[in-house]
């Protein structure tokens, strides 16, 4: 989650550093020209929305699968899209620069608005590609058991966007095009921070050209256009906010339209890293078909909403006063606006993370159609539609609490519809999960267990055994998958356990279709079965030498081994 949040932070972190220093040394044009400029922000999101949850998708079924190779095409196709499709949306950004200004709400406004709104769109574009690449790779990292990186990347990107910003304003005189650059070049510095990660031998994903299937495109498209309607609609939701309140309160409503909009980045972001982990844990489990873990997975989410997002929210409301006065230094009409604004929108903070999360688990319990609902809901089905409404008699006091009052209203019907669609042949929780009938593996037909000493992994294999025998396996194989759980659990223990720290050690056994399937998971040192047995042949001259690997490696009919979010992965089919 926290990986996550970094993520969404990546650009929260650029909005905010710009509003506030332009806003104290450029004025009130500056900061409406930052908050008109920001849907730009949702339009790159948009092309690394799709591929950054369409990989993270794809990648974490072929963890959960055991597929490394599966993962690594998918890599290597994303990276290419990335590069080519950031690069084309800078270069249209730049020359179009006016027109987008136009089209993001600038119209009908002052030739110097218009003029600061273009300049800074240039500068913002240009970075495009960083931008863009960063927020893609971030996940995988996490994917990788990275996750001090992309912290490492955010805070020395907000450093170098600081910097600049202030050389800009103090030293050069670059006006809005040189905020924009500065936080370009940040973008680009954390980018060059991530692709270290990837230049390691042990790195589960590596870029190969030859690896590439652009037949897979479909299915990255697919898994991401959820997240890119998402995006499309976090874009379009300031563009008519914009024009609504430029309408209603004139440029002082646009300016504090701004500040919330730029602190709505960062007070928002643990939401949307909430969801991002929804995503990334619920693909995985989803790939294993674990229902338990998937409902540790929702239970997780709920409790950092309930408690994690709802103590923000009051933080929130409590400083917005200090937090629009960041954005806006003199008294007036527009900072007044702005701390109802800021207001609002932290009452909306634990239904919009609810809201987010729930999109993205349907996402990855594979429920397109609800996940398109949802996300199209967040911003415009419910926000903009709220604020259209509210504001025909409540002014622009409408637009402000159209922000809690959408979000509310979302959460109510996603609450019935799990109410109402409740899954009777399932128990507590995973009742409400709108889990499809033929989901997971019948509780019945799974035998679980966390050792930590050989003798409760001795005793798990003999009750394996006897679990296999009663579901039909003929005793020969059964033996064998006990042979199996007593050689690498043990190993685990014997050797991964010693080096006086504290571990976890989960294993699993699945009967499905008359096939035994052995998996285990531990966060011990690396670990790859099939690399390590390429080197262990037998030796005649010390025939008893790796004979408990040997012997897996005979009795398996299929090993699957990954590495991620530093844990060893391995799948045995017996």
């Amino acid at each position: 989650m926290l990986t996550m949040v970094v993520a969404e932070l990546s650009g929260a972190v650029t909005a905010i550093i710009d509003g506030v220093i332009t806003g104290r040394f450029l004025g009130g044009t500056g900061l409406a020209a930052c908050g008109i400029g920001a849907p730009y922000y949702s339009i790159a999101s948009i092309i690394s929305g799709i591929l950054m949850v369409g990989a993270t998708a794809l990648c974490t079924r072929a963890v959960g699968k055991g597929d490394a190779e599966e993962a690594t095409r998918v890599f290597s196709l994303t990276i290419l899209l990335a590069v080519i499709l950031s690069v084309l949306l800078a270069v249209i950004g730049v020359v179009f620069a006016g027109g987008f200004a136009t089209l993001f709400g600038a119209r009908g406004s002052s030739a110097s608005l218009h003029e600061a709104t273009s300049d800074y769109l240039r500068g913002v574009f240009l970075g495009a590609p960083g931008f863009i690449t960063y927020v893609v790779l971030t996940p995988l990292l996490q994917l990788d058991g990275d996750a001090t990186r992309p912290k490492v990347a955010s805070a020395v990107s907000a450093a170098v966007d600081v910097a600049g910003d202030l050389l800009n304003v103090l030293v050069f005189h670059g006006g809005m095009f040189g905020m924009a650059l500065a936080s370009s070049i940040g973008h680009y510095t954390a980018l060059f921070i991530v692709l270290t990660h990837f230049f390691r031998r042990s790195s589960l994903f590596s870029f190969s050209l030859r690896d590439i299937h652009f037949g897979m495109t479909p299915a990255l498209m697919k898994d991401g256009l959820p997240r890119a309607v998402c995006m499309f609609c976090r874009g379009l939701l300031p563009i008519i906010l914009n024009t609504l309140v430029l309408t209603l309160a004139g440029a002082a409503g646009v300016t504090a339209l701004s500040a919330q909009n730029s602190s709505s980045f960062v007070v928002g972001a643990l939401g949307w890293g909430i969801g991002g982990a929804v995503l990334i844990m619920g693909s995985m489990t989803v790939g294993e078909q674990d229902v338990p873990g998937l409902r540790t997975v929702v239970k997780t989410a709920l409790k950092d909403i309930l408690i994690g997002v709802t103590i923000l929210a009051v933080v929130v409301f409590l400083v917005a006063p200090w937090i629009a006065g960041l954005f806006i230094p003199e008294q007036g009409e527009a900072l007044s606006m702005a701390v109802t604004a800021i207001r609002c929108y932290a009452v909306t903070l634990p239904f919009l993370a609810f809201n987010v999360s729930t999109a993205n688990y349907f996402q990855a319990i594979e429920r397109r159609i609800g996940a398109y609902l949802v996300n199209i809901f967040i911003e415009v089905g419910a926000t903009a539609a709220m604020a259209l409404f509210l504001s025909s008699f409540l002014g622009v006091f409408g637009v402000w609490i159209a922000f809690p009052i959408g979000q509310v209203l979302l959460s109510l019907t996603i609450f019935l519809r799990a109410v109402i669609g409740r899954d009777k042949n399932r128990k507590g929780l995973v009742s409400f999960m709108m889990l499809r009938k033929s989901f997971g593996v019948p509780e019945e037909d799974v035998l679980e267990s966390s050792p930590q000493t050989m003798e409760e992994i001795v005793a798990f294999s003999q009750e394996a055994d006897e679990f296999c025998i009663r579901h039909g396996i003929e005793q020969k194989r059964a033996n064998r998958l006990a042979l199996c759980i007593e050689e690498m659990a043990g190993n685990t223990i014997e050797h991964g356990f010693s080096d006086g720290k504290q571990h976890h050690l989960d294993v699993r056994v699945i009967v499905k279709d008359h096939q035994t399937i052995l998996r285990l998971r531990d966060d011990c040192v690396r670990f790859d079965l099939k690399e390590k047995s390429s080197g262990w042949a037998f030796d005649p001259a010390h025939p008893e030498k790796n004979i408990g690997i040997r012997m897996v490696m005979h009795a398996a009919t299929d090993i699957a081994y990954t590495n991620t979010m530093k844990t060893n992965n391995l799948i045995v089919v017996v």
